[in-house]
């Protein structure tokens, strides 16, 4: 089971760095296979504008770019991605950035005679997808040049791959994980439930018959009603 840090923490929060929360649970009989830190997929990747986008002379499939990154100066980076355009946001990776998914460290160089310096990214280069058909947009408003992707990509994160044994049912959910940490840890459980209003009269009235009575004593049930399914 993968488990989210930064989510919970948003239960339960024992003031302890992820591989102190990855040695309690282990030691509490949930052992964590691997700690999958995601802040260093795109340490250095940061969002950028492009203002232009040309052609490149020698190449039909690559773009010439000018791309605002909250520096002086505005940086020139050959892209070969086909939905590249001007008045976009996205996702730079900048001179000397390293991109473990991947294994590429990024350098000035001159593609086809035309010198580039930085990347344009798409998901997959990042991590997020396995594959990509173009970069990355950004549909956000307002995003400032310069500022970390990370935490508009969920990217500053820590993600804690661990294992339960067949008798934890209980441990196979977020809030089940939340639950044994504050156990371990002592530190304050806040669940995500709320307190829900008991109707005074059912508007809908369902029929139940019991044909066995001692097979199955009671039935209870709930009428759920005016239910809108969304993301």
């Amino acid at each position: 089971m993968r488990i989210s840090v930064n989510w919970l923490k948003e239960f339960v929060d024992p003031q302890l760095t992820p591989e102190a929360i990855g040695d309690a649970l282990t030691m509490a009989g949930f052992e964590v296979e691997d700690i999958e830190d995601r802040r260093s997929w795109a340490d250095g990747v940061v969002v950028g504008k492009v203002t232009d986008r040309r052609p490149h002379p020698d190449a039909d499939k690559l773009s010439i770019c000018t791309v605002e990154i909250g520096a002086d100066e505005p940086s020139t980076i050959v892209c070969g991605a086909s939905n590249v355009r001007a008045d976009i946001s996205v996702a730079v990776a900048t001179v000397g950035t390293y991109l473990p998914q991947v294994d590429l460290k990024i350098k000035s160089r001159k593609v086809r005679g035309v010198a580039s310096a930085g990347m344009i990214c798409s998901l997959s280069e990042l991590g997020l997808a396995k594959d990509s058909a173009g970069i990355h947009i950004f549909e956000q408003p307002s995003l400032e040049l310069g500022q970390d992707v990370r935490p508009l990509l969920g990217l500053d994160d820590t993600v804690l791959d661990l294992s339960s044994t067949a008798n934890r049912a209980d441990a196979l959910s977020m809030v089940g994980i939340a639950r044994e940490v504050a156990a371990i840890t002592g530190a304050k459980l806040t669940l995500p439930i709320q307190e829900l209003a008991v109707p005074t009269s059912a508007q809908s009235q369902v029929a139940i018959a019991l044909s066995d009575p001692k097979a199955c004593p009671i039935y209870i049930g709930t009428i759920l009603e005016r239910v809108t399914i969304v993301p």
